[in-house]
């Protein structure tokens, strides 16, 4: 299978509230595209969720991390994978809440980490906070929908800071490179989305934090 095959028949694992089955969540073809040309084999990548990025990853021989609560999707896409010659021993799955996994794992250094899983607040920052300390530098960190609420904000918080550099937008997507170390410890006035956001008590008044004093 090519990678065009994959998005032209793409695996169907995700269900909807009346478990229906059903192949709608997956990123959009425009970021597909850039997961395959930053991709090569051998390479580390993680994600929270799993779908197609999943089996393209697969495909594309990456030592792969998959975290997902749902092990029906997993069973689905194995079968998936095995129908459609995808090998999968590279891929290893988690089994659970990104929330609670990703604080204790240890997936080695990373290349690439996808940002996908749950998208209620505050699960996307989480995702990226645990999951950043892992990527090298030079590695990309790739925020799907950001036409919600949480996946735009974290997208305009890294926009601002110095450590991560923006890389391209593709459609309901941005992906941003590593450049420099993380630091668990930052202070929040070291943060501009922070500070530009933020009020503080000066000569007896509330201030913009960044604003004259």
């Amino acid at each position: 299978m090519t990678p065009r095959q994959l998005y032209s028949d793409p695996p169907r694992i995700h269900t909807d509230d009346a478990g229906r089955v059903h192949g709608d969540w997956a990123l959009a073809p425009e970021a597909l595209l850039v997961i395959e040309h930053v991709t090569h084999p051998g390479d580390r990548t993680l994600e929270t969720g799993a779908g197609i990025t999943t089996a393209l990853l697969a495909l594309l021989g990456a030592e792969h991390t998959a975290i997902t609560p749902d092990a029906a999707e997993v069973r689905r896409l194995q079968e998936y994978c095995s129908r459609h010659g995808i090998s999968t021993d590279r891929v290893r799955f988690h089994i659970g809440y990104s929330q609670d996994i990703l604080p204790a794992l240890t997936p080695g250094e990373l290349d690439l980490v996808i940002i996908d899983g749950s998208h209620a607040f505050p699960i996307p920052f989480l995702d990226w906070y645990f999951s950043a300390a892992h990527l090298r530098e030079g590695g990309l960190v790739l925020i799907d929908d950001t036409q919600l609420w949480t996946g735009e904000a974290l997208r305009d918080f890294l926009s601002a800071e110095t450590g991560w550099q923006h890389e391209c937008t593709p459609d309901r997507a941005a992906v941003f490179r590593k450049v420099a170390p993380f630091d668990r410890a930052v202070s929040w006035v070291h943060q501009p989305y922070v500070t530009q956001r933020s009020l503080v008590w000066h000569n007896g008044a509330w201030r913009r934090a960044d604003g004259p004093h």
